[in-house]
Formats: structure tokens, sequence, C-alpha cells
């Protein structure tokens, strides 16, 4: 258990926050069940008697529910309550996708792949799945498959892995490319932002991922029009190619921006403009459907789904009540998309061994169960 005395505490997070950029407003003191140790961590997971807290150090560690203070444990039971009961009330509405139980597809084989920060559907090679790392590994991609094979990687050319958050597939005039979203500020300093545009690679059913380098085709640079932001969630409308970002607060809402697609090249930092507040908090990943029709968002528990009406602007969609789906219990969970059928949900999450989860759609029988 990783606590620490009261008397070094505050000295030792001075120094924890200068030296990582781990923004205080994400954090909160937990307390064991002694009353004696503290920590300064946030929650990323829960499940099976256990919490899984991400450290001011970035540290992900694991706490059995035993272990901390009957303050704490309340706060954890209740905190996952709520958001169950909300995502349960609102997941199988009439009219709505009614969905099945999460099922887990694989674990990933690709051990390199330890800490899945995005996933997104090849719009190319059908059955077959991008992800990438958060940090510590090079401008790298993975590609998978629903039974978690390896199916090779490819790295950008000329570019840094700076913090990847998320990655979305879309096409656009015949051709499918990647947006990789270099857009994590934990520390909120940063006040440019970097989206790396690529043409979606081949995939070799011999030889993997072709070729094993691939050029940038584009970099966007933007900045939010209000404030320095924090964000894990990022996609592309696929009928106009507007990138949607979702920011990431402890608060139990979250805002929305919009960013039009650049018609030619520049280096100039494009403005993000709000359109949107959710009441929905710690958002750790999002996409659009390939028919542009819903957005979902997910957090370290469950998703939150946006339906749109043909023609209505995001920000309307966004301003009604979203749909909750209960996802399966993950270590800190950040990626989701939708797969080709524009329904089915996959997920992974952060930590080895890395799970690919789906979440299916029900059939007419069991819905009517």
């Amino acid at each position: 258990m990783v606590f620490s005395r009261p008397g070094a505490r505050a000295c030792l997070m001075v120094l924890v926050f200068a030296w990582t950029g781990v923004s205080a407003a994400q954090v909160r003191t937990w307390t064991d069940r002694t009353g004696q140790l503290h920590v300064e961590a946030e929650l990323v997971g829960r499940g099976s008697g256990r919490v899984w807290l991400r450290g001011v150090d970035g540290e992900t560690f694991e706490v059995r529910l035993e272990e901390l203070s009957p303050q704490d444990r309340d706060y954890v039971e209740a905190l996952g309550e709520n958001e169950n009961q909300e995502a349960v009330a609102s997941q199988n509405r009439p009219g709505a996708i009614s969905y099945g139980a999460p099922r887990k597809l694989a674990e990933l084989a690709n051990r390199r792949i330890n800490e899945s920060s995005g996933l997104a559907p090849s719009r190319r090679t059908p059955g077959m799945f991008w992800t990438h790392n958060d940090s510590g590994d090079d401008a790298r991609l993975y590609a998978l498959d629903r039974q978690g094979r390896d199916l090779g990687s490819c790295r950008l050319k000329g570019v840094l892995a700076y913090d990847w958050e998320d990655i979305a597939s879309f096409r656009w005039k015949g051709k499918s490319y990647l947006l990789v979203c270099d857009v994590g500020n934990n520390g909120r300093a940063a006040a440019v932002q970097m989206l790396h545009v690529i043409e979606e690679p081949a995939v070799d059913g011999q030889r993997g991922v072709t070729p094993g380098v691939v050029p940038v085709l584009q970099t966007i640079f933007y900045s939010y029009e209000d404030d320095h932001r924090d964000c894990e969630a990022v996609a592309v409308d696929p009928t106009d190619r507007t990138v949607l970002l979702v920011t990431k607060e402890l608060d139990v809402r979250s805002y929305v921006y919009a960013l039009a697609w650049p018609e030619t090249p520049t280096k100039k930092a494009l403005v993000a403009r709000r359109i949107a507040t959710v009441p929905v908090g710690l958002v750790t990943g999002m996409d659009i459907a390939p028919d542009g029709r819903r957005a979902i968002l997910v957090t370290y528990l469950n998703a939150y789904e946006f339906p749109r009406q043909p023609g209505e602007p995001w920000g309307q969609a966004f301003a009604r009540p979203p749909r909750g789906i209960v996802m399966p219990p993950r270590v800190q969970g950040e990626s989701i998309c939708y797969g080709p059928d524009v329904k089915t949900l996959y997920l992974t999450s952060e930590k080895l061994p890395t799970p690919l989860w789906e979440v299916p759609v029900r059939s007419r029988s069991e819905a009517a169960d």
C-alpha cells in the first residue's frame, strides 16, 4: 500500500507536483483504515473488492477496499452506486439500441501495449483495430484483431509522442485516415496541442502492418478559446471532419469543444470553440459512430451516449441528457470505439495484461426477455 506519513506529506507533495506536472484538481486525499497514513491520488478503477489509484507521480497502484478508511470506502461505494444506477436506468430506454452484457474477447498478445489509451477500428481492414500507448513509448501505433493477435506496428515519421491520449479513424473522399491525438495536458501548462493525420496503413496477412514508418500528412495545432485544458477524448465527425474534444474534469461536468478541419495545412494554432457542457466528469475517451448519428464518452466506470438527429448541430445533441451504458470493470479504462456495424462497442484499458472488451447489441429475443 502506497501511503505516506502526515509529517512528510506537505513537503513531499509540493516536490511531486513541481516535477510531475500532475494537476492537483484531479486528486483527492485517501486515508488508510488506521487514519495515520495518507496518499494524494485519483481513482481510476474499481472492482472485486479493490480500487486502483493513480498517484501524483503517475504510477497506478492497487488497494483493497478493506485497507481504506470507512469514509473512503463509503466514497467509493457511493460513487459506483450512483453512476451505475444512472447508467442502468437509461441504458435500454425505449427506442434506443439495446446493449447486452460486456464480454472479454481476448488479452492482447503484444506485451508492448501496456498503456492502451486509445482505440479505433480500421476503416481499411475489416476486423482490425489500432491502439497506442499513453506514455513511455515512441510515436508508434499497434494493430490487432478481435482475437487480440499482434498484427504489427508502425511509427509516425518525424514526430514525438508527448502525451498521446486518443485515436480516431474515419473515411474521407474514398480514403481511410487516422487522427492521432497528442492532447494530454495534466498540468494544464501547455497552451497548444497537436493532432497528427496519417493515411491508414495497409495490413498484410503475412507481414502485418506495411510500411513500418508512415508519413504524417498534416499536424493540426490548436488551442482552446478560453483556457488551458486537459483532454483525453477526441473524435472526428465523418460527415464533415469536425473534430470534437471533451475535456477531463474532476467535477461532475466536462466541456465539449469543436475544431473545424483546416482546408489547407497551416502551422498556425487554430482555435477550438466550446459548444456544450455535459453532465459527465473524468471523461477518458470518446468516439463518433461511422454514420455520424451518435457520440459516446467513456469514464473510468461507465459510458454515456449522445444521439444526434439528422442535420442537428452537435451542441444541441450534447445539450440533452445522455444515455448511460454499463461498462465492465477495468483498470484505468481510457478507450472506447464503435465497431463497423455502427453499434457494437469495443474497449481496452491500461496495465498488463491488456484486455479487449466487447459490448454487444442484444438480439430481439434477448431484448424481449
